[in-house]
């Protein structure tokens, strides 16, 4: 009976996922917040147990320096700021070569990009948070394009889709296996890596993503 269930949560997630895709698009950069902000708000409620992680991090990291309706203030809002990166990735199919400076903001970045840097082998290190998305894309519309290498979805119909959105400014995706390996060839012919660092992972599982600017 779970079984079924989850084929059944699955084939729903798809569904959602891909009208998404078709809907999002439509909509102009107003109604996009606006649909994230209610969609991140409504999670924080209805996902619970990510809401209390969220929560007692905020205790331990804090103390009581935030009341306990501050905390979920502040635990509400990163709910909507992972929609509102989520949705912009569904809305990215507007994104070109020519307009995507009109939407992403990127200071002292052209100048000093490590593509300038041919003759060394370079590691770039950057959080996993704020629209880690979006600035994917945009080092791909730079010309800094590279194979990403991202954890598959338990929903693997949904992979494809995502591969699709993540692509669409030059970079290419990669199964996960042998990720360890594949950065280790890059640096060795002085090409560039980028790793997403916070994120825990068992160690046979190798890099849970990383970015390889070659």
């Amino acid at each position: 009976m779970r079984s079924r269930w989850k084929r059944i949560r699955y084939r729903l997630e798809w569904l959602g996922l891909v009208l998404a895709t078709k809907l999002i698009p439509l909509c102009s950069r107003r109604a996009c917040y606006h649909i994230a902000q209610a969609a991140g708000a409504l999670l924080s409620f209805v996902d619970r147990p990510r809401s209390q992680v969220a929560l007692s991090n905020l205790e331990v990291a804090f103390g009581d320096r935030f009341s306990p309706k501050e905390r979920r203030k502040i635990a509400r809002e990163s709910f909507q700021h992972f929609a509102r990166t989520m949705v912009d990735l569904l809305w990215s199919p507007r994104l070109t070569q020519e307009n995507f400076s009109q939407y992403i903001d990127l200071e002292k970045f052209r100048g000093n990009s490590a593509r300038h840097r041919p003759e060394r082998s370079v590691m770039i290190a950057c959080y996993h948070y704020s629209n880690f998305e979006w600035l994917s894309l945009a080092c791909g519309f730079l010309d800094l394009k590279g194979t990403i290498i991202s954890q598959e979805f338990k929903n693997s119909s949904l992979d494809p889709i995502f591969k699709r959105l993540r692509e669409q400014s030059g970079h290419e995706l990669v199964p996960r296996e042998r990720g360890i390996m594949r950065l280790y060839k890059v640096l060795r012919r002085k090409g560039r890596t980028a790793l997403l660092v916070d994120l825990t992972v068992p160690p046979s599982q190798g890099p849970w993503q990383s970015i390889v600017l070659d």
